[in-house]
């Protein structure tokens, strides 16, 4: 090939103007005036963006106001199509200026890491001091690069403050399997997975794997979401798991209603649990105490149990008999 002018790729969001797509951010006066620099010397120049339509239309017409000629716009220049012998899915261009490759312009995350790049790192390189297996990537260094790929695009969408928060528990709820807007009572929501042998049907919801309802003959529905209670003992209120007992204690006393629209949190139940036989393996009395709602509000249940020999399930009790076998109370071996 004959000797020829320099070609330069250069991309708009991020690099000629601070990102804020698909609105026209401040310009990068350095990486302007470089470009028009480099332009004047006979280089070529070709806008390299993800803009269309109309985004891409204004961008272009920004380089005509600020005098920066484009011999191409995500395209090859003739030139080398006829070098190549047909356009390449690839751009070539001796320079590539762009705020995701490595160069002397101060662009943002480029120039040097950036605060959530630097904690990133630094959590990685412990993960791999405490790796049974040097040298691999193991799942908590895949899970900080999840997550560092994430906060760069909210800052890339230019996320801060109020905005974040309310994205933030959007990504919260569609992580947790809730819905986004209300469910409310429609036929396309709902598919049959079982017949009960009393003929009550019981049907999943589509929007929220975690609702059911259950329809009696008589058309009488009832609803459980399976995630929105937790369970956690008096004497270890760290720990909370989930209990279908529990769930449908408080599923009676506070019933689903449509429309239903999940809370951030979950109704929290507390229970205490022991044993009155020493030559037992296992506890054999448990007592609801209280359930504290989603908006705070503390609620006792005062629901007591006992297992029973040759009875698989829990024998109800009163709070006289509960306080009674608490008075016999082991400890677990």
């Amino acid at each position: 090939m004959k000797e020829r002018a320099k070609i330069i790729a250069v991309d708009f969001d991020g690099t000629l103007v601070e990102n804020k797509w698909p609105e026209i951010g401040a310009v990068n006066v350095e990486v302007l005036n470089y470009c028009k620099s480099e332009q004047a010397k006979g280089a070529r120049i070709i806008l390299w963006t993800n803009r269309t339509d109309e985004p891409l239309a204004n961008a272009v017409k920004w380089c005509e106001e600020n005098e920066l000629h484009l011999d191409a716009v995500n395209d090859n220049l003739k030139e080398m199509v006829d070098f190549f012998g047909g356009n390449t899915r690839k751009i070539f261009a001796d320079e590539f200026i762009d705020d995701r490759t490595v160069q002397g312009f101060s662009l943002p995350y480029i120039a040097e890491p950036s605060w959530a790049e630097r904690e990133v790192s630094l959590a990685c390189a412990k993960e791999r001091e405490m790796s049974d297996a040097p040298g691999e990537e193991g799942y908590g260094i895949a899970c900080y690069k999840s997550a560092l790929r994430a906060f760069r695009c909210l800052m890339d969408d230019g996320h801060t403050g109020y905005s974040l928060g309310i994205t933030k528990g959007i990504l919260d709820r569609l992580i947790s399997g809730k819905c986004l807007s209300p469910i409310e009572e429609i036929p396309e929501i709902w598919e049959e997975v079982h017949i009960r042998e009393d003929n009550i049907k019981r049907y999943q919801c589509k929007r929220m794997g975690s609702l059911f309802k259950e329809v009696a003959p008589d058309g009488t529905t009832t609803y459980s979401d399976v995630n929105r209670v937790q369970v956690v003992n008096v004497d270890e209120p760290e720990i909370a798991y989930q209990n279908g007992f529990v769930t449908r204690l408080i599923d009676k006393i506070f019933p689903i209603a449509m429309p239903y629209f999940p809370s951030e949190k979950k109704f929290k139940v507390v229970r205490d649990e022991f044993m009155t036989d020493p030559k037992s393996k296992d506890f054999d009395t448990v007592g609801y105490l209280y359930v504290i709602t989603p908006n705070g509000e503390k609620v006792a249940l005062n629901g007591y149990f006992k297992y029973e020999d040759g009875k698989p399930d829990m024998v109800r009790i009163d709070e006289v008999e509960y306080e009674e076998r608490k008075t016999r109370r082991v400890e677990k071996k």
